[in-house]
């Protein structure tokens, strides 16, 4: 056996290391040594090598042969000997011709180890033999007795001591021969061998006292040993083998298998022929690699004796992703241990998974919507691609690791996407996990406008208009165009063809035409291009037929007037019914077949409608008549009764208009502009009427105003006529007369500046006031923050019958133009109504201004909730023509048709949630009951219900990349809509110097654009003082803070929090002890009082700018944790008591009116926390002090809309009774709703 020691070896550390993906992958460069079968001559050296029988044999010297790949691989084979020359006599040792028979090799222990693996050893017998005719070797150096095919076994002689003496001579001198390889540093090997001998070496090896030096890697070498005792020489065969530079250990990076390790055996057998070689010895390989909790052992045979292999790589599996191992290899050539090395590695991040529930939905014509959920293993960011379908190159973004949905904008409309989102980890290499892919498709938006419009005169009279089709057509391709022909501003003619080619005919002589070419694709209003202006073509035929056509119309003119001046006078009954038949057929022809709403798809219907801008709406409430003609309006008309009309186009119909009793026989006293309207299966429920015109100077009356509009153009309404004294009362005889006592109002007496009905009541200084014979008193008077109530007692002093009790509601929460946001305002309207109504009062009396447009909506929401309540479904479209069939103009515009459908809407979906004081507790213990307990309670499922609004607004401006650092979570970020914008320095100067005086200025053209603050508006109780929510400042927003207090005029903050929790800041410090200035603001921190409740702070701010300061309360409540509820509620409620004494009192007659100044901001951690309870539970105090109900639904919903986690989460926790000895809603925790103190009171709490 050979030993080889790594004495001169290169050191094999000083490589670079290379970095990997995930895996470390090793990468083994060795030589592959091979004996050809066949040698070429130019290849061998001969030389003659004498022995005892004085026979020559030829024994080659060696090509040694080195290549160089990849800088590293050094491959050596040595050449075949060639045959000898003749047969070898008896005794004539002969060096391997040919590679020697692969054996099995053996262990220690002598068992075979099939891997072809063994133990490292430094010295082995050689295998012997006698003298044989089968040559026999070992896997190490060997001593091999020479070989003769044919001839007698040699003589082995002892020159002393004749036949067997030799035999143990040579036992004794040329068994156990120890050689040991000693690499220098010219790359080249010297063996020393341990044998009592001389040595004989081939050229140019150089042979000493047990010394052969000179000898190549790979080389396999025949050396002889002689003896003087013994007459033959022997041979010792020698595998020098490779150099230890050879094999260098290294990691690599491996890009598909990131968890295993590989060794490298190198590319020298693929560029070989490996089929014509053959194997002299085994290269094996062990490798082993731990880290915590793994071991692995792994072993492998690149090369065996006699075989030939292509394996480049050899695999260990099984490696976990981002572990760090300690890996050690040992490689052997034969039973030699050549290299061993030990490293520490890490393998890299491992693929990410896919991502799931990868969705994609449509926001606009132009906007798309990604969303999905991330993978469990570790990632780092993600990557989105979008495409047109099918066509179109790929856009490509990488998005943040926490962003879990993206919109995509600049889309074509009404084209389908596809988009591919996938995970990806950026370790040692980028690794990307699999692609999940959906698609959308974009909705339709307006075509592009035709091209190339032509219009050419084809003959008299006709024109021929062309056109090309439209360069995006954003729609289905239904191929519809349309023209219109316009002269004079109106429409004269309209066609429609499958292609742009039309021809007009019947054109008048000497007219100015307008030519409108529009392009139709099924789903959005047609796109009007450029306008053609045209005049038939001129000749006389067409002149003449031109002047015959003029007199023609003129004469028949004439007689049509004639005729209708003689009609007004003598026409009777029978013939006016009779011509308006023939108008009834076309007023009922343009009604279009609209079915009921179930109640379970009214939902999904109002949203298939409202889609496209509410194009289903508008077609339903324009194909509703205006006014049936078929019903006659002839008392409104007489001159006696126009100055009792508001507008002279809004009028009722004579069949069921309301007729007052007539007074001493006078003309028209029985008139008054009102009409009876049916309710849900009960006959002339309501009354609609007019409201009564202010009074204006005497020098007005008479004068005729044109036609107006309700809703979104009510602003625009002017009185009719200043009103006499009669027309105040006849409303009020009108009252008495029909019995009714409630009378819903459902308007301001001013409105944008405009007077919109006058104030037909008492003044609470008067008390009372007569009207006529009837005398109203006012009795009872409560103002709340959306209507006004008041109670009235009237009498008729012609009558002797007691007084009675009449209910006024004005409603003032109808904005002056449009319609109301949140139709929950007209349910909670209609609550307090219904309340006061009873089954033997008369007709419920509603008006507005022109008593149509906003009467028509409040009767189709009661009417229609009544059909909800008792069918399940709606027919507000029938209803709707039912209502125009009773009073023109009923429901004026089309939101306010829409309106209708939103509050059925609302009430389908949430019903309803009010809940007074007096009922509240037992309510409240029946809604925390679960029947059956696995279920949730009542309480918990109307929690479930409230809208989560995730998204509903935009939120551009606190997600723009400079604002980012300002927000202290990326989860609540302001919306843009009702976010607070700090101004101008420039024009905060110019502000009033008093707290009271409001500032006109419009916020958004005098924002700061390089100011941002993470605040938002939220509406209190009462709407004109509007509180803010902000997030506790950061250090670099202080002073951004204490200018959003100074500009809004801030008169209490409320603080919430500590200035940390635990190691984490929730809020900067943003006062001192004495003055801080925050440019051209000054802050003194006057007062500091501590109490067990809270903590006061009294604040005075001074502008450079400003001669008065201003005094600003703080109240810190700091016994409540993060994500907990309040540590003391009772202490809560007392310091919502204490701070609304520092509050401006609200004047009463201020109404609905919308300030500027915002009185109270809130601020916790984030502004949302804890925040939001507080908001809630200011707003249910209020509710329960002024209208001894609570409403906690409806509170949490409308802070929801207002900024993002707003009480976000469900928690019940019973509480102490907050107050004991004040029992009024105002300080006691009975009023507090939901959030209120008291026995198993629930919290409503969020989390972000």
């Amino acid at each position: 056996m050979v030993m080889m020691t790594t004495t001169g070896m290169m050191p094999l550390s000083g490589f670079p290391r290379e970095e990997a993906l995930r895996a470390a992958l090793y990468m083994l460069h060795m030589p592959a040594c091979y004996v050809p079968t066949r040698v070429e001559a130019s290849e061998m050296i001969a030389c003659q090598i004498r022995g005892t029988s004085g026979m020559a044999t030829t024994q080659p010297t060696f090509n040694n042969e080195k290549e160089q790949d990849d800088g590293h691989r050094t491959t050596c084979a040595p050449p075949a000997a060639a045959a000898p020359s003749g047969p070898s006599p008896a005794g004539t040792p002969s060096p391997a011709l040919s590679s020697p028979t692969a054996s099995p090799t053996r262990t220690s222990d002598g068992t075979s180890n099939s891997s072809g693996l063994v133990p490292t050893t430094h010295t082995s017998a050689p295998t012997q033999s006698p003298p044989t005719t089968t040559t026999t070797t070992t896997t190490g150096d060997s001593l091999t007795p020479s070989h003769a095919a044919t001839a007698p076994a040699p003589a082995w002689d002892v020159l002393t001591g004749g036949g067997g003496g030799c035999l143990s001579l040579r036992n004794a001198k040329f068994a156990n021969v120890d050689v040991t390889y000693h690499y220098e540093n010219n790359k080249t090997f010297h063996a020393e061998v341990d044998a009592d001998g001389d040595l004989t070496c081939p050229s140019p090896l150089q042979c000493g006292n047990r010394r052969i030096g000179g000898l190549q890697e790979c080389q396999t070498i025949s050396v002889q040993i002689s003896h003087q005792s013994c007459a033959n020489y022997k041979t010792l065969l020698l595998h020098v083998p490779p150099g230890p530079e050879n094999f260098r250990l290294v990691e690599c990076v491996q890009r598909k298998k990131p968890t295993r390790l590989f060794v490298y055996a190198g590319k020298q057998m693929q560029r070989r022929a490996v089929t014509q070689r053959k194997l002299n010895t085994s290269i094996s390989v062990k490798v082993k690699c731990h880290a915590l909790y793994s071991d692995i052992q792994r072993q492998h045979l690149f090369l065996s004796e006699n075989n030939t292999s292509t394996e480049e790589e050899f695999e260990i599996t099984d490696l976990e992703p981002h572990r760090n191992y300690t890996c050690s290899s040992e490689v052997f050539y034969g039973n030699h241990l050549v290299v061993e090395e030990r490293k520490t590695i890490e393998t890299d991040f491992g693929t990410p998974d896919s991502l799931s529930n990868v969705a994609c939905t449509t926001v606009s014509a132009t906007e798309g919507k990604a969303t999905w959920e991330s993978p469990q293993p570790i990632f780092h960011n993600f990557s989105l691609c979008y495409h047109r379908l099918n066509s179109g190159s790929r856009n490509c973004i990488d998005l943040s690791e926490n962003v879990k949905e993206h919109y995509l904008s600049n889309l074509d409309p009404y084209t389908k996407y596809e988009v591919s989102v996938h995970a990806y980890v950026i370790g040692k290499i980028r690794r990307e996990g699999a692609a999940r892919t959906c698609e959308f498709q974009t909705a339709s938006a307006a075509p592009s406008e035709v091209r190339n419009l032509v219009v050419v005169p084809k003959s008299d009279n006709i024109m021929q208009v062309t056109c090309d089709p439209p360069e995006h057509f954003n729609g289905p391709s239904t191929h519809v165009y349309r023209l219109e022909v316009l002269t004079g501003g109106s429409v004269v003619k309209r066609d429609s063809q499958k292609k742009c080619q039309f021809l007009v005919t019947d054109l008048h002589y000497s007219t100015q035409y307008t030519f409108e070419v529009y392009y139709y694709n099924g789903d959005m209003v047609e796109i009007q291009i450029q306008l053609l202006n045209q005049h038939p073509v001129n000749n006389s035929k067409a002149l003449i037929s031109f002047l015959v056509f003029l007199i023609v119309v003129t004469s028949i003119a004439l007689m049509v007037v004639l005729y209708k001046i003689y009609d007004l006078h003598k026409r009777r009954s029978s013939n006016l019914d009779e011509e308006q038949e023939l108008v009834v057929r076309d007023d009922e022809k343009q009604l279009m077949n609209v079915e009921p709403i179930h109640a379970d798809v009214l939902l999904e219907t109002y949203k298939r409608k409202i889609a496209d801008e509410g194009r289903l709406f508008l077609a339903e409430f324009q194909s509703i008549p205006r006014v049936f003609s078929k019903f006659p309006i002839k008392e409104a008309r007489k001159s006696f009764n126009q100055n009792k009309n508001r507008y002279v186009d809004i009028l009722p119909y004579d069949y069921n208009r309301v007729e007052l009793s007539e007074i001493n026989g006078d003309a028209g006293s029985n008139y008054i502009n009102a009409s009876y309207i049916d309710g849900y299966k009960e006959p002339r429920k309501y009354i609609a009427a007019q409201g009564n015109p202010p009074t204006v100077p005497g020098s007005l009356r008479g004068t005729v105003l044109g036609r107006v509009q309700e809703g979104v153009s009510e602003v625009a309404c002017v009185p009719l006529l200043g009103p006499r004294e009669e027309t105040v009362d006849d409303f009020w005889r009108m009252i008495w007369e029909q019995k009714a006592t409630v009378i819903v109002m459902v308007t301001r007496c001013e409105e944008g500046n405009r007077n919109k009905c006058a104030e037909y009541w008492p003044s609470m200084e008067e008390s009372a006031r007569e009207y006529g014979d009837v005398l109203v008193k006012v009795t009872d008077y409560k103002t709340c923050p959306d209507y006004i109530i008041q109670k009235f007692s009237i009498t008729n002093k012609k009558e002797k019958i007691a007084g009675r009790e009449v209910t006024h509601v004005q409603f003032t929460s109808w904005p002056d133009h449009g319609v109301p946001e949140d139709p929950h305002l007209l349910l909670k309207l209609r609550r307090r109504v219904n309340a006061f109504s009873n089954f033997f009062s008369g007709p419920i009396l509603v008006h507005c201004s022109a008593g149509v447009g906003r009467t028509g909506t409040y009767i189709g929401i009661d009417a229609m909730l009544e059909g909800l309540e008792a069918e399940n479904r709606v027919d507000v479209y029938g209803y709707v023509v039912k209502l125009r069939r009773q009073r023109c103009l009923m429901v004026q515009v089309e939101a306010q048709y829409i309106l209708i459908h939103q509050a059925l809407v609302e009430y389908n979906q949430f019903g309803e949630t009010e809940v007074s004081l007096s009922e509240f507790h037992p309510y409240l213990s029946n809604m925390k009951k679960r029947d059956p307990p696995s279920e949730p309670s009542p309480l918990e499922a109307e929690f479930q219900r409230l809208p989560s609004y995730r998204s509903w607004r935009t939120q551009h401006t606190g997600n723009r990349e400079e604002n980012k650092s300002k927000n202290r979570t990326s989860s609540v970020v302001p919306y843009d809509y009702n976010r607070v914008q700090l101004r101008h320095e420039l024009d905060v100067s110019k502000e009033s110097e008093h707290e009271s005086d409001e500032s006109s200025d419009d916020d958004s053209d005098t924002e700061d654009p390089g100011r941002y603050i993470n605040a938002s508006f939220v509406m209190s109780y009462w709407k004109p003082e509007v509180m803010i929510a902000a997030q506790g400042p950061l250090k670099e927003t202080v002073g951004d803070f204490w200018q959003m207090v100074f500009q809004r005029k801030v008169k209490v903050i409320v603080m919430l929090t500590e200035l940390k929790n635990g190691d984490q800041e929730a809020c900067a410090q943003y006062w001192g002890e004495g003055k801080q200035t925050f440019g051209d603001l000054d802050v003194h921190t006057k007062e500091t009082t501590p109490s067990s409740a809270y903590t006061l702070r009294v604040f005075e701010l001074r502008h450079s700018k400003r001669k008065e300061p201003r005094t600003v309360y703080q109240y810190q409540y700091s016994s409540w944790g993060v994500e907990e509820l309040p540590a003391a509620p009772k202490d809560l409620v007392s310091m919502v008591r204490d701070l609304k004494q520092q509050l401006p009192r609200r004047r009463a007659a201020e109404g609905s009116k919308h300030h500027k100044n915002v009185p109270v901001l809130v601020h916790c951690r984030d502004g949302s926390q804890q925040t939001g309870l507080f908001c809630a539970l200011f707003n249910l105090l209020e509710s329960a002090e002024t209208e001894d109900v609570v409403d906690v639904f409806q509170v949490v919903k409308s802070l929801r809309k207002a900024r993002p986690g707003m009480v976000s989460t469900f928690k019940a926790r019973a509480e102490s009774k907050a107050q004991q000895d004040d029992p009024k809603p105002s300080s006691s925790p009975a009023g507090t709703g939901r959030a209120a103190n008291g026995p198993e009171s629930p919290a409503l709490t969020q989390s972000a």
